[in-house]
């Protein structure tokens, strides 16, 4: 399956994200994801050092900035 693909099925679901730019983890609800693998993400809270650090609400990302992304089972 392709990346892009594998990341539109998950629209809807909550994901974590890891960028680029030190220890940042961004956990939120995946709205869309285009073919660059820019997603908007809704409901969104920064993660540092395993807690909930800030509240963002939503946050479009950009696909070049992505290390990892990370589905949250329900």
């Amino acid at each position: 399956m392709f990346p892009t693909k594998k990341v539109q099925s998950l629209i809807g679901q909550k994901i974590q994200v890891e960028v680029k730019g030190g220890k940042h983890i961004l956990e939120g609800t995946l709205e869309s994801a285009d073919e660059y693998l820019n997603m908007h993400l809704t409901s969104t809270v920064e993660i540092v050092d395993g807690e909930i650090s800030t509240s963002l609400g939503s946050v479009v990302l950009r696909g070049n900035n992505i290390i990892i992304i990370n589905p949250i089972e329900n």
